[in-house]
Parts: C-alpha cells; structure tokens; sequence
C-alpha cells in the first residue's frame, strides 16, 4: 500500500512539474541510475558525477584537448622553485543562494575533496599547507616540487574536486550533503527533488560564463534552458519509446539490440559515444570469504573470459566493444599486455584446482545484480553460470544501481549488509591515467571499493608521480598491471563504446568522457 502510495505521489508531482514547466524551455535527461545524492565527493557514481556537473564548477577543468585552463580560477602562478601556487578567483563567482564564492570556500572544499580522491590524497601527502590569503586568493604550499598540481585540480571524473560552501564543505566526505548547494550554471530546487523519480534544476540567473567558447568541461558553460529534470526511468526501451516520442530528449546509452528502433525516426537519433567508453570491471571484496583468500581471487580469473560479456551485450556491433586486459585501457601510452594470460583465457578445471587447493568450503558468492542498467544486467546473466561451472556458490540479489552503489562502500560481513562482487565501468579518462586508476593504489583500507591491499602498488604510484621521464613512467605503469594482475583487485571484461540517445532538435552537445549540457539548445 505504501509503496503504490509513494508512486501516485511521485505521479501527481510529475504532472505537477510538467504542468508548471510547459511555457518553459526544459531539458529533459535520463542518466543510468537514480540521483539518490547530489555529493560528487561522498561517492564515484558516475550517475551522480553527471549529475553534479549542472549545479557545481571547479577551479580548473580540461579542454577537449585535455589541457588544464582555468575555470573559476582567473589563473595560477607559481613561484620560482615549483613549490608556491597562488591561485585568485575570478570576479563575480555567486553560490545558488546569492551568496559570494570565496576563497575560504575554495580551501574547504578542496580539503574535502583531498580526503577521498586518490589523486587529492597524492597532493595533500605533497603539499605543507593551503591557504586563503584574502577572499580571491588561495595559496598551496609544497614540501617538494611536482608538476601535476593543476592536473590534480582540474581533474574532471571521479572524485571531481567541486566547490561549495566552506560549511557544507567542512562535513566528512563519507557523509552526503543532504540539500547541497554550488555555484554552476543551474541550480537546485529541494523542493520538487523525489528520489527515485525526479530532480529538477533551474537556471541560475546569476552565474556568469567565461568568455571563452565551450570546451569539453573548459570555458564558457551557457545555459540555455529555463529548467533541467533528470528523470528516473528504470526500464530502458521505455525510456527510448519516450525520446522518440518526445518526452524525453536525451538517454545516456542505447543497447546496442535497441539501436534498430531509431531506424527511420525523424525525432531522435543515437551518437556513438567513443571518448566516454568504458572499461567494464567486476570489483573484487577483499575484506569477505570467500575472496579474502587469494587463490580463490584467481579462481575467479580463470573462471572468466570477456568475449561471451561482450558478445551478449552488444552482438554483432564489433565496433562497440574492444577484448582487453590492459589495465590502463587498451591504445594508451601506458596500455600493456603484461601478466594478461589468466585474464584473457578461461580454464574452468583450473578454476576449480584453485578452489580445491584454496579449502573452498561453499562459501555463497554474493553478486549485486543491477537490474536498471541494461548492460549491466545482461553482465550478471552471463557471470553466474560461469561462475557456477567454475564450482562457486552463487547467490544474486537483484537491485537498481542506485542501491549498489550505497552498499559497495560497507565493510561490514554479507549477512550484515556487505557484499562479494559488482560490475562497475570506469571511463578513459580515469583508467588511462595510472595517478586517477583507482585499481593501483593499494591503499588498504582506504583504498576504493573492495579495499586491495599492496605495499608494492603503493610505493609504485609514488614513484610514477616523481618519475622524470616518459620511459621510467611506461616500467613503472607496467608493474603496476602485472602486480594488480596478480592481486586481483578487479577482473577486466572488455572496453565498450556506448551510444548515447539524443532528440534531434537538440544542437551543441559537447563530445567528451562526461555528458556536458551547458552549451546545448533546441532548434526548432
């Protein structure tokens, strides 16, 4: 009873919305998932880091020459020695409530990023202090020279060091802001935010562009609708039936067996999507029987092959997926195929000596299945009879992504609310980079979901970031994959190219690892 009454209440608040924004122009998204959240610092939801980007900006961004440029930073300049950055604001820089952006801001919310980011964690281990001087200016001091501190800032995946107000900033990361606020081109409205069905932003009159043109998360970001809903639409071809039908306008991925329904459409079409690629993971718990043991971490290797994945979800579209082990992503500078072999091949009887030998006493494999990602849930169909002919012990709980992703920060036992395995996809702006690849930081408990722990990776990463040279990086990158190989840390299952869905009188979509929607307008 409850339930139907939170849908007919969700029901009655759509029309609502709709009802109100009809003599507006609204833009309306379908993301994967939820936005149970809109903290892109309390988690790496690629769902929420979507989200954010309409309500916050950051201090530096990347073209789409993935060069660093300012962005509410005027500028930098560093001091002789490489150890003094000087970053001002640049004028006019208002949070959603009208209140001054400031530098005091800037400093919390860059501390709060520090804790959680991987790279963040790098700078701060790098850095004396961070400071704010007056209310445009804020000064980071090194203890040593290094020269990826505006890389750092200007990172623009997961965790991405957003800015908002100094006392919201000054919560714990691993605390979501409940109500947040920032200072981008659209804002938040509270009020008409149903999670499970819809958030809704409007556009901030305040913000004010860079003057420079839009490009990829750089330069001016102009908003150019009245109103942005970003509505939770679980069943794919339903959300695809409402594009081309023109209640929806964009959908951030296409099955490639739902491709042919754009065939003859006048009203949308699809976009291949080659710079958001994903690299396709099944996350490993190393905190929970039965992969706390390592043997039965290789196990779980040999029990799988990529191509039946791939093949299953994208058929015979060989253009949308690519075979890869490469821990940094296939056609990158530090892309290799060392310590590939029990990757790529699977040796079911080999699976199973493992077990043996590792004392598998049955312990159930536990396997959060998202069923509200359509390549997702395909994934999960192919894993468990694999998994199964291997000799493990399968359970699957169903659940949409929005849940996995709250549940795959627990530490906490199976039976009290922790979990074995989940397929997840890091983009190549964050795999290709072995300072942003979450898999070879080693960090032990602070490491990210699954907790892999390596001294060796740890120690590996620091000397890639000091390394001088482009060939001392490529043999560091290269032990870096042979020993996450050998950990397990993740299982790779191939790199796959989405299309996006978009309606046809929409003009000036950004092409980049991340959906940008400043920038985009009708034609009508």
């Amino acid at each position: 009873m409850l339930r139907h009454t939170v849908r007919a209440l969700a029901a009655a608040l759509l029309l609502s919305v709709a009802t109100q924004a009809s003599s507006e122009e609204v833009l309306r998204l379908r993301l994967n998932g939820d936005v149970n959240t809109l903290d892109p610092i309390a988690t790496t939801n690629f769902t929420i880091r979507n989200a954010a980007y309409l309500m916050y900006d950051t201090l530096f961004a990347l073209d789409e020459n993935y060069t660093v440029q300012p962005q509410m930073a005027e500028g930098a300049s560093v001091s002789d020695d490489g150890l003094t950055y000087t970053i001002t604001l640049r004028d006019g820089l208002k949070f959603h409530d009208g209140s001054d952006v400031t530098a005091q801001d800037a400093v919390a919310s860059i501390k709060r990023w520090g804790s959680v980011d991987g790279l963040g964690r790098i700078l701060f281990g790098k850095m004396e202090t961070i400071e704010a001087t007056d209310d445009s200016t804020l000064v980071l001091t090194l203890n040593e020279p290094w020269g990826l501190v505006l890389d750092a800032l200007g990172k623009i995946s997961s965790n991405v060091p957003v800015i908002m107000p100094a006392e919201m900033a000054a919560k714990p990361a691993s605390e979501p802001i409940e109500v947040p606020m920032g200072s981008g081109p659209y804002r938040l409205l509270p009020d008409e935010w149903v999670p499970g069905s819809i958030v809704v932003l409007e556009k901030f009159e305040d913000y004010v562009p860079r003057d420079e043109p839009a490009s990829m998360a750089a330069g001016g970001k102009v908003a150019h609708f009245d109103r942005v809903e970003l509505q939770y639409i679980p069943d794919t071809a339903t959300a695809i039936n409402a594009l081309i039908a023109g209640e929806i306008d964009w959908i951030e991925e296409v099955p490639a067996d739902m491709l042919m329904f754009f065939d003859g459409v006048e009203t949308a079409k699809t976009i291949a999507a080659r710079q958001s690629g994903n690299s396709m993971q099944l996350v490993v718990n190393h905190l929970n029987p039965p992969f706390d043991n390592p043997k039965v971490r290789q196990a779980l290797q040999w029990a799988i092959e990529q191509t039946p994945f791939l093949q299953a979800a994208y058929g015979d579209a060989t253009d949308r997926y690519l075979e890869c082990a490469a821990v940094f992503f296939c056609d990158t500078p530090y892309a290799s195929d060392i310590n590939t072999d029990g990757v790529l091949q699977r040796d079911p009887d080999k699976a199973k000596a493992l077990l043996e030998e590792a004392g598998y006493d049955g312990t159930p494999v536990l396997l959060m299945h998202v069923t509200d990602i359509s390549t997702h849930d395909i994934y999960y169909s192919v894993l468990k009879p694999m998994l199964e002919e291997a000799g493990f012990n399968v359970e699957v709980q169903p659940a949409d992504w929005a849940t996995v992703a709250t549940r795959r920060a627990s530490k906490e036992p199976v039976a009290d609310g922790g979990w074995n395995l989940f397929f997840t996809g890091w983009g190549f702006v964050d795999q290709s980079n072995p300072m942003t690849n979450v898999y070879v930081s080693g960090d032990c408990g602070d490491a990210w979901f699954g907790w892999a722990c390596s001294e060796e990776l740890q120690k590996l990463r620091q000397e890639f970031a000091n390394a001088p040279t482009d060939e001392e990086r490529r043999k560091l990158a290269a032990r870096m994959q042979e020993v996450t190989h050998d950990l397990v840390s993740y299982v790779p299952v191939g790199q796959a190219f989405p299309s996006i869905g978009i309606a046809s009188d929409l003009k000036g979509y950004i092409d980049g690892p991340v959906p940008f929607f400043w920038n985009v307008h009708r034609v009508n």
